[in-house]
């Protein structure tokens, strides 16, 4: 009763905390699964982040309070993973190695945090039960994550000449508006997005800057192309032409890209839209943004497709997951699909 009492009271007080929502339904969800066994949590946190501190006192400490005093707090095992200041691909392995069948992985951050935790879980090949709270300035997954409460979501996989990159759930991008993304790297633009706030608004100037500079640029070597299962004929798209002057590739398989462009339920199945286009002037770029804001990116519904690229051709391609930018050299063939287990989203 003390407990209910002391339960209640902390919910009470915790309504006036942003992420409330959020944070009431994984209290349910640890009250459920504790009551079946004995669980363990992993939360992941990137302690360098923008938004750390805020984690820290909005997030970590309710989350600890409320496990701690709550009946079947001696099922409950919490362990905390801090990312390492490497890449997302260590990251996302040394992650997998702790994992275990039945964990539920919470992470904590932008969608950078939660790359890792998503393909730590697929690396991992262990049933892990996934959530996230957003800390980011785009959050794409996290809105996809909250739509798919209590189900499974079919992630995005990107090999390069056969071997496996890395898995998406929302999106991938290949050309200028992945190249676009290292922009964030800077430390002018890391720390202006610590201290200050309207951060969306000032990465969407910052891109459409980095864009009016760089943008008659050659992003894509020519290519071929093959789309598996495909629904319609892209009028774009002509398999087997060579495709020419080129800026960007999208694979797109979320709720929304970049915040504000609209998506679709693909992750809910096997398919995923595939969109090419020549974007490297203001008219082309803007249409595209106008009719993906207020409609919806546009594109091909498909069950894989591959890119050829020419040995002779091949040069240094530019590719993103949910914001998270590499660069790679003779590169011959790129090819999505859809990963071959589901998640579970807690």
């Amino acid at each position: 009763m003390k407990s209910q009492l002391c339960n209640d009271y902390f919910l009470r007080e915790l309504k006036h905390n942003r992420f409330f929502e959020d944070l009431n339904y994984i209290f349910q969800k640890i009250r459920e699964e504790s009551k079946k066994k004995r669980i363990r949590i992993i939360l992941v946190i990137n302690p360098r982040s923008t938004q750390a501190r805020r984690a820290k006192k909005e997030i970590l400490e309710p989350l600890n309070q409320f496990i701690f005093e709550q009946d079947g707090a001696k099922k409950v095992t919490v362990l905390k993973y801090e990312i390492q200041p490497t890449n997302v691909d260590e990251n996302a392995r040394g992650l997998a190695k702790i994992l275990s069948d039945d964990d539920i992985m919470i992470t904590i951050g932008g969608d950078g945090t939660a790359t890792i935790g998503l393909n730590a879980v697929l690396l991992s090949c262990k049933q892990v039960k996934y959530y996230t709270v957003p800390y980011g300035n785009f959050n794409d997954i996290a809105r996809t994550v909250k739509a798919a409460r209590g189900g499974k979501v079919f992630l995005l996989e990107a090999l390069l000449d056969g071997e496996h990159f890395r898995y998406a759930l929302c999106y991938f991008t290949v050309g200028m508006l992945a190249k676009s993304t290292e922009i964030f790297d800077e430390t002018r633009i890391r720390e202006r997005l610590r201290k200050k706030k309207n951060n969306l608004f000032f990465s969407l100037f910052e891109l459409f800057k980095w864009f009016l500079i760089n943008h008659k640029a050659s992003f894509i070597p020519d290519f071929t192309y093959r789309l598996i299962g495909s629904f319609k004929n892209n009028k774009d798209l002509k398999q087997g032409e060579i495709k020419r002057n080129y800026s960007d590739m999208i694979i797109l398989n979320g709720i929304s890209m970049a915040k504000i462009m609209r998506g679709g339920e693909y992750y809910r199945n096997r398919y995923f839209l595939v969109k090419t286009g020549r974007m490297q002037n203001i008219f082309s770029i803007g249409w595209f943004m106008i009719r993906s804001i207020l409609f919806k990116v546009p594109g091909e519904k498909v069950e894989g497709c591959e890119f050829f690229f020419k040995k002779e051709d091949s040069c240094t391609i530019e590719i993103q997951a949910e914001g998270e930018y590499k660069k790679f050299s003779n590169v011959e063939k790129i090819e999505f699909r859809k990963a071959k287990e589901a998640l579970q989203i807690l």
